[in-house]
């Protein structure tokens, strides 16, 4: 059974896309962070595109590397894209098991 910890939903690069940030792992084991793309499939709802699952001392080498980028472009304001029927707030961490 794995176990999933959502930490984050942010605005996507393209309108119909957003990124999910969500701790993973098995009971028991140390957990990983997945960085997933998803775009918008209409009726569909939300799909999942790409996952991206770091292993677990990844996580420190990316932060690492997210404080080198530019601090102009990292702490950059993105601009609100409302879509129908979505909300464009980082939602709180929330846990399920799958």
């Amino acid at each position: 059974m794995n176990l999933e910890k959502q930490l984050g939903n942010l605005l996507g690069f393209e309108d119909d896309t957003r990124v999910e940030i969500v701790q993973v792992g098995e009971p028991g084991e140390l957990p990983t962070l997945e960085v997933r793309l998803l775009r918008n499939a209409g009726e569909l709802g939300w799909l999942t595109q790409r996952r991206i699952r770091l292993a677990p001392g990844q996580i420190g080498m990316l932060k690492d590397a997210l404080n080198v980028m530019d601090p102009d472009a990292r702490d950059a304001r993105i601009p609100a894209r409302p879509t129908a029927g979505d909300s464009n707030v980082v939602e709180l961490a929330t846990l399920s098991h799958s």
